[in-house]
């Protein structure tokens, strides 16, 4: 697995066990979900890397299969068997607060609180990140692209918490991104 998907992986879990720390979750189901967040792309390892880094817009075709990441991620974490909410996030971190996610079209409440979390950070990190095919956004940009998603692809109620804490994920985004030097 390349750095950059490792690095990705491992911010994500930090975000996610940020976020479900505020919304006062039980410090269990935090620790499950840090681990799932840390797996949340372990799919991609099945992806070819030519369409992983990809410097330009994804064909139709290989976003069918990149958005496979998910059940294949599934696939070889169930060799593991690590739990209902690791798996919730593996294969549901793409589903829309809207029902226009996927791998299955969830809507609303129906998506497991730990996937609408990683969710949210997850966008929130690849928006923070440089990536091949794009420059890396500011906070300020990337928390005003989270909020326009509130309700579309996103548990406005979570975003909520987000942005009223968003000076502590600034703050980690500055101290991850050091780590890394």
């Amino acid at each position: 697995m390349e750095d950059e998907l490792k690095n990705h992986m491992l911010r994500v879990s930090k975000y996610a066990e940020l976020l479900a720390d505020l919304i006062c979750l039980d410090k269990d189901k935090i620790i499950q979900i840090k681990k799932g967040a840390l797996l949340h792309d372990l799919g991609k390892i099945r992806i070819d890397e030519k369409i992983l880094n990809k410097p330009s817009s994804l064909t139709l075709e290989e976003f069918i299969l990149m958005k496979e990441h998910s059940k294949l991620g599934l696939k070889v974490l169930k060799k593991k068997d690590e739990g209902n909410i690791v798996e919730n996030i593996i294969l549901l971190h793409h589903e829309k607060w809207n029902g226009t996610g996927y791998p299955f079209g969830l809507k609303g409440h129906s998506i497991p609180v730990e996937a609408r979390i990683v969710s949210i950070v997850d966008c929130y990190d690849a928006l923070t990140s440089d990536r091949i095919y794009k420059s890396k956004l500011s906070h300020e940009k990337a928390l005003e692209i989270l909020k326009n998603e509130s309700g579309k692809s996103f548990d406005p109620d979570i975003i909520s918490m987000f942005e009223i804490f968003e000076n502590k994920f600034e703050k980690l985004l500055e101290k991850l991104y050091e780590n890394q030097r």
